[in-house]
């Protein structure tokens, strides 16, 4: 890259940010900060009937969320605004009027029904079906005469005939067309509306994009451009048609298989870091051996050219591995900020500022066991909760020996006795701090400032062997009786976080229930 890089991304907000569009945003994105160059945000509105401003919210919001920023652009400025195009219709005019002028543009008055019974026309004979060009060539006084009886037309492009074209593309290679298959497309429509390629094509050379990476689907549109900027006497921005994302039967992505909007992801709980680390992938490789790595790492190493020629399946399994991935990497206290929004009511906002400690030690204990910041409420809502209900399986436990009831009533007296640390959130600090969950395995047993895992443990174990119990005849019960389910983490950091008070009358509490 010579020049100094310009990229940009240009959605319509006709809708929200997709996959797709995320992914070429980020491409963008990715290349011009690797050069250290500039990327813009242009919003292309023409559409008026389907543009919102609720869409528009939507793709910034997604932008934001995934981790792209923008140096020029909506809610930033910059030196070659307007960034909408609904703001730059004089321009456009103005370089109409050049291509009129030269020769290059015509109006065309063709009704609907007009082209399209050209196009079948075309198609019937063997040719690409397209517009057939009736206007292109008609007198000064044929076309006074038209906009007389049919009012203003559409502007189209006269597309040179006959001249082959070879178009440089950083991912596909050098790709060539004889233009006589190209459309005269329209440029702007009877309304003043100028249509994509035109306004496209004179926004990139207003704003001095250099590079533009997007789908393949817009190939024929790049040669269409790059005429057109050669006529403009300007050169084309180096391009980049970047394969499609497929499902994973290998058709084009559906909606079944990804969320439209990519603010599904965030609500859904997904790390962003995450989303923003698989959607890199789904065309471009860090290494080999290596599928989880920083934006600084990636920025490192990314080339446009890099990016592959075939189309990557886009697999939501992955992806939530990857969020897990990124989730069990976290340092517990980051996590615990995270989770936030997601808790609902399962962590009281009260519990939340006045025992960090506590809140902290419940979600690290599911640090190992989630893949989306949303499934905690679910995981931690036993710890927090007045009461809890049973499962089949924790009912099933509490029932399988005759003598799990005494057990259960008495280990509830072994620990109202203890030093176990108070269910008190407020009061408990020193001793969350004390002991960081989950703990570890065969760690020494702790006196002071209370009880810890590995001391409840010997506790334990010691009432078993006093009575001649078969540890697994205990745990299991107790276990279904403190959290009301069979699974979670180790037996003695969930009655290290329930405390003293909760834990005695939950196992009291179905002592009672199943006696």
């Amino acid at each position: 890259m010579t020049a100094t890089p310009r990229l940009r991304f240009a959605p319509s907000p006709t809708g929200p940010l997709h996959i797709g569009g995320a992914r070429t945003a980020l491409y963008n994105w990715a290349a011009a900060r690797a050069q250290g160059g500039s990327f813009l945000l242009r919003i292309e509105d023409t559409d008026r009937a389907r543009s919102t401003e609720e869409s528009l919210r939507q793709i910034l919001a997604g932008l934001r969320w995934v981790g792209i920023d923008w140096d020029e652009g909506p809610e930033v400025g910059g030196a070659h605004g307007p960034y909408f195009q609904t703001e730059r219709l004089e321009l456009y005019q103005r370089y109409a009027q050049q291509l009129i002028d030269g020769g290059h543009a015509y109006e065309c008055f063709a009704t609907p029904e007009e082209v399209q019974e050209g196009r079948e026309k075309l198609q019937a004979a063997g040719q690409r079906p397209m517009y057939d060009r009736r206007h292109r060539d008609l007198s000064a006084a044929e076309r006074d005469a038209l906009r007389a009886e049919r009012g203003p037309g559409s502007l189209r492009f006269r597309m040179p005939l006959d001249q082959q074209w070879t178009l440089p593309d950083l991912c596909k290679g050098d790709v060539s067309i004889n233009l006589a298959e190209l459309d005269d497309w329209v440029m702007i429509r009877p309304d003043g509306m100028p249509t994509y390629n035109f306004a496209c094509v004179v926004d990139d050379l207003e704003m001095g994009i250099t590079h533009v990476v997007r789908g393949e689907e817009h190939l024929m549109n790049g040669f269409k451009q790059a005429v057109l900027f050669d006529l403009l006497g300007a050169a084309a921005p180096q391009y980049a048609h970047i394969p499609l994302i497929l499902g994973k039967g290998g058709k084009k992505l559906s909606k079944r298989e990804a969320s439209v909007d990519i603010l599904e992801y965030r609500d859904k709980g997904y790390v962003p870091e995450a989303v923003f680390n698989y959607i890199t992938l789904l065309g471009w490789s860090f290494s080999g051996d290596q599928d989880v790595f920083s934006k600084q790492e990636m920025l490192a190493k990314f080339r446009i050219e890099d990016i592959g020629s075939s189309g990557s399946k886009f697999d939501d399994e992955k992806l939530r591995w990857m969020s897990g991935d990124y989730i069990r990497r976290m340092d517990p206290a980051e996590l615990v900020e995270r989770v936030r929004p997601f808790v609902g009511e399962a962590i009281p906002a009260a519990v939340f500022d006045a025992a960090p400690g506590l809140v902290r030690n419940a979600v690290a204990c599911y640090q190992e066991r989630i893949e989306l910041f949303a499934e905690i409420a679910d995981k931690v809502a036993w710890v927090f909760a007045d009461a809890v209900s049973f499962d089949d399986q924790a009912q099933k436990k509490m029932t399988k020996h005759a003598d799990v009831v005494p057990h259960l009533a008495a280990y509830a007296d072994l620990l109202e006795s203890s030093n176990l640390p108070s269910s008190d959130p407020a009061a408990r600090a020193a001793a969350d701090a004390a002991f960081p969950l989950p703990s570890k395995q065969g760690a020494e047993p702790v006196a002071e400032p209370c009880m810890g895992p590995a001391a409840l443990e010997a506790q334990l174990r010691a009432f078993c062997e006093e009575r001649d119990i078969k540890f697994g005849h205990v745990v299991h019960p107790v276990r279904a009786a403190l959290t009301g389910t069979t699974a979670g983490p180790g037996l003695f950091d969930c009655v290290f976080l329930l405390g003293r008070d909760k834990a005695v009358a939950r196992l009291r509490a179905a002592a009672a229930s199943n006696g």
